[in-house]
């Protein structure tokens, strides 16, 4: 697959490689289905499906009065936070992956590895393999939304992020299109570019919030403002 230094930092010393064979060549009911479920869940598109909700969530809030049924929603200014965050991300994300994929041109699995060794389901939106940009993609929304402002199910709400993180993943090189080592790399371009656009949109203030969160979403609760004061 590569030779000399890229041996390491790419194959792995043929780990790379072994570790395809391993988890393409799983097999169990429902796996493929499942496989194929978690890479159109890291599409890149169904960016547009979370922004729209983020607005309804918006205008919800702008148009409903306070006390309303759905007071439980995230706050508006914690929404406002995200669609900054995740559009900064996004855009970084786009740019940096397809760069590292022209520049690096890595060849997907199917162009370089005899059919019989490997099961494909899905068709790959281009021929570079290197990072996977739905690694990219789900791990950028982990990282977005990692602060979770809602206490009370803060546990369960960021195991879901990391199992889809995970589940995205694993279902590029499930469905034949990408090696371990694209997935890694996409989880690092995730990583960075979640982070920074975390760090570049300004956080929010944490008293003002705590007077006027609406429900147990806002950043900080009662509790939280009376250690503040």
């Amino acid at each position: 697959m590569a030779s000399g230094a890229f041996s390491f930092l790419y194959d792995w010393f043929g780990v790379n490689l072994q570790m395809f064979y391993w988890l393409n060549g799983l097999q169990a009911p429902g796996w493929d289905a499942a496989m194929v479920a978690g890479s159109r869940l890291g599409s890149f598109f169904n960016a547009a499906w979370i922004f729209a909700a983020l607005l309804g969530v918006q205008a919800w809030h702008r148009w409903t009065p306070p006390g309303h049924p759905a007071a439980w929603l995230p706050h508006q200014r914690v929404v406002g936070r995200w669609l900054l965050s995740l559009g900064l991300a996004y855009g970084l994300a786009a740019v940096l992956v397809s760069l590292l994929k022209w520049g690096f041109d890595m060849p997907r699995p199917f162009m370089v590895l005899p059919p019989e060794r490997m099961h494909r389901l899905m068709e790959p939106e281009s021929l570079h393999s290197f990072p996977s940009g739905h690694a990219t993609f789900a791990m950028l929304v982990a990282v977005v939304f990692w602060p979770a402002p809602q206490v009370r199910w803060r546990g369960l709400y960021r195991a879901l992020l990391v199992l889809g993180v995970v589940w995205v993943g694993l279902s590029r090189v499930g469905v034949g299109v990408h090696f371990p080592a694209d997935v890694l790399a996409g989880y690092l371009c995730g990583l960075l570019c979640g982070g920074v656009a975390r760090h570049m949109v300004p956080p929010l203030p944490a008293v003002g919030v705590a007077v006027e969160g609406r429900g147990q979403w806002a950043p900080f609760t009662k509790r939280h403002h009376r250690r503040l004061r």
